[in-house]
């Protein structure tokens, strides 16, 4: 655990950068389906239903969600929250999903779910989808809180109309040679489509030396093109997003940056302030002196 954990205005520690959980892995109670043909015939007797593909492919496409996340995309085929958390349970038994138990004193309890094997099987063998590997999230589900930070956002985004399921990408190619961004998302602004590479911010990550590794990258793709690479065609020039917590995480992270380069346009948006997103944007500039830093809000009125 850090020595000084980072914390939003009013003392709370958001729940996607809050490094103090505990972590518990909720338990099949027998062995998963893993055959095709017994997956299948579940389906074909009903058993596995129509929501429950569809929850399952979600949740290959998001890597991880958070069960409030869950209750949100899905509040219309289960107005009753019980009902969703019960038919999770249920198919976690038998291996469709995978679910955790995230604790703290900060954040109580909450769950977080990704597709199992029998979901994996099905998707992949059935519908011909590229799915995660459960087993490989399983063995690094610490680390996957990012993944429901940036799909916080990527619901938003969606929410508010901006952003089209094919403008999103997890890990999109940069340039070779180069660490790929985590993630890609392509909005429509009135003034055209903005490209935004977003890189999450873990405060029990290393994120200051993160940033710094990342900054240099960016920077060199910079210089070849004249600007941040651009995928998408028509489009205004790209902008390098970082996901955090909060305010404080910024202001300590930039503030120990030998250089903060204005050469490439930079956002962070922050989790304590996503309630209103458009108010969750904010700039930082970098002073001279060690850990000088001012940090503006940032105005994305079309939000």
């Amino acid at each position: 655990m850090p020595v000084a954990i980072w914390k939003a205005r009013d003392g709370t520690i958001p729940f996607f950068d809050d490094p103090t959980f505990t972590i518990e892995l909720m338990k099949w109670n027998r062995e998963p389906d893993t055959t095709f043909d017994s997956i299948y015939n579940r389906v074909l007797r009903g058993e596995i239903s129509k929501e429950d593909i569809e929850i399952a492919i979600t949740l290959a496409r998001a890597k991880v969600l958070t069960e409030k996340q869950l209750r949100y995309l899905y509040r219309n085929v289960f107005p009753q929250a019980h009902k969703l958390a019960t038919r999770l349970r249920y198919l976690q038994r038998i291996g469709w999903y995978e679910g955790w138990r995230f604790e703290s004193q900060f954040n109580g309890r909450e769950h977080v779910w990704s597709i199992g094997i029998a979901a994996k099987n099905y998707l992949g063998y059935g519908l011909g989808m590229e799915v995660p590997d459960p087993i490989r999230i399983t063995q690094t589900i610490r680390n996957c809180l990012p993944f429901c930070a940036i799909n916080e956002l990527r619901i938003r985004l969606v929410e508010k109309g901006v952003l089209q399921p094919d403008g999103f990408m997890w890990y999109p190619p940069l340039a070779p040679n180069y660490d790929s961004p985590m993630a890609l998302m392509s909005i429509q602004t009135p003034l055209g489509k903005m490209v935004m590479y977003v890189e999450r911010l873990q405060q029990d990550k290393k994120p200051a030396r993160f940033m710094e590794r990342k900054i240099k990258q960016y920077l060199l793709t910079a210089q070849e093109h004249g600007a941040l690479f651009n995928p998408v065609p028509n489009s205004m020039d790209p902008i390098l997003v970082w996901s955090c917590g909060t305010e404080e995480a910024i202001r300590e992270i930039v503030g120990v940056q030998k250089r903060f380069p204005s050469e490439i346009m930079q956002l962070f948006v922050v989790d304590e302030f996503m309630d209103n997103l458009r108010g969750a944007w904010r700039v930082a500039v970098r002073g001279e002196g060690p850990g000088d830093v001012k940090i503006k809000p940032f105005d994305m009125d079309f939000l």
